[in-house]
This record gives C-alpha cells, structure tokens and sequence, in this order.
C-alpha cells in the first residue's frame, strides 16, 4: 500500500508540472530590427545639400592652427559633379594685412567622391575648368583618306608616337623557314616609307622607323609606346 501510494504521488507531480508548463506564456518574438539610416552615397543629394556639405568637407580639411579659427565658406554649385566653394578669413584675419573677411582662396569639390581639390587663390568667379584645345586640323589628301592603314595624329591626342602628322601603315605576310611572318610598314606624307616592328626590320630592306619616333620626354634615351601603330599595323594582316 506504500508503494502504490508513492507511485500515485509521483504520477501527480508530474501531471502538475506538464500544466504548469503549458500554462506559462511563450516568449515574445525580437522586434524587427531598424532600417539602416541612408548615408550619403545612398541618397540623391539637392544642390543645397550638395553645397552645405562641401562646406563642411572644406572645413574639416583644415589645419587644426589659431589662424583658421572663425573662418567662413560659400558654396556655389558648379554643375551636377562639383561645388565651388569660397573660403574667407576669419575674425583675426589672414597672413600679414589680410583683414577679416578676406579672401582665402577656394576649393573645387567633387561629387559623389567628395574629393577636394588644391586651394586656388582667388575666388569662385575666378574659376573656369581647363578646356582642352581642338586639335589643328590635318591636311590629308584625297587619294589616302580612305585608305584603311591611315592614322591621323589627331585622333591619338597624345598617345602619337610619331612626329609627323599621319601615316599609312601596312602588313604583308612573308614565309621564313616555314613561318608565316606578320610584317609592319609605313608610309610618310613625303612618301618615305619605313619598318616599323622588329619583324619588319629584319626581314626587309627599308630604313629603321627610328628618324620620325618620337622620344619619350620623360625618360632621356627612350622613345614613346608605339604598340598603337604596330597594332593598327598587325589588324590589316
């Protein structure tokens, strides 16, 4: 009779403990977490927020000197990549006379990199962007201007590594102990007409291209790339 009511005991508890278990309240889910907050390379910036915050990279690129203290910026926009801003001196002034309010130059900024430029002397009005200069037209004639192996200095800018002002390049195939090889020549506007890759140099009779190869003006003894004519060369084979 003992053991029976122990067992009873027992199968009690556990039922008890199987309600209480059920009854007790199921944790709450975690709130979904928060929308990042757009920075600002992911957002479409006005112009005045473009120019608001080139002044403030333009103020944040300065010095941390007494000098620069209480200095102000204007902002103006430029076009949809750059902001112009003015940079005046402060209370105490600038180098030597320079009186509070005066002119410290100015920054280009450039958007969406937010690149800064060097500081320019003068101001904003002074500004202009460098504009490159058309290139001098060349006199080429007629009998060669459909020619497919012309190249004109002008459409290679300064990648030209020639010093005349076109030439008409061309390849032809030779066989030299059973290979085929790719010869590159040229001719001039005077009609002088060259070797221009090594192929070319050893396996012909005409001059070294060497007289009108432009030399490398960074680099004393070298000459300019001239893969661009060997290639356009090579494309007619």
């Amino acid at each position: 009779m003992h053991v029976a009511n122990t067992s009873a005991a027992l199968i009690w508890t556990f039922a008890l403990a199987v309600l209480l278990s059920g009854c007790s309240s199921a944790p709450e889910p975690a709130p979904p977490s928060a929308s990042p907050t757009p920075t600002v390379a992911d957002s479409s910036l006005s112009d005045m927020e473009r120019v608001e915050r080139a002044q403030q990279l333009v103020k944040d690129e300065l010095p941390d000197a007494p000098i620069w203290e209480g200095m102000t910026f204007a902002g103006v926009v430029l076009d949809e990549a750059a902001v112009c801003v003015d940079r005046n001196w402060g209370p105490g002034g600038g180098p030597g006379e320079t009186e509070a309010g005066g002119v410290a130059g100015y920054v280009i900024v450039t958007f969406p990199s937010d690149t800064l430029g060097e500081p320019q002397e003068g101001t904003c009005a002074d500004y202009a962007p460098a504009e490159e200069e058309p290139g001098k037209a060349i006199d080429v004639p007629a009998d060669v201007k459909n020619n497919p192996g012309l190249l004109v200095s002008t459409d290679f800018g300064v990648d030209w590594p020639l010093t005349v002002p076109y030439v008409v390049v061309r390849c032809e195939e030779k066989i030299a102990d059973g290979r085929t090889l790719q010869l590159v020549m040229l001719d001039t506007p005077d009609g002088t007409a060259y070797a221009v890759n090594g192929t070319a140099r050893d396996h012909s009779d005409l001059p070294d291209i060497f007289p009108i190869w432009s030399a490398n003006p960074d680099v004393d003894g070298l000459k300019v790339d001239i893969s661009p004519v060997i290639d356009a060369g090579l494309a007619l084979c």
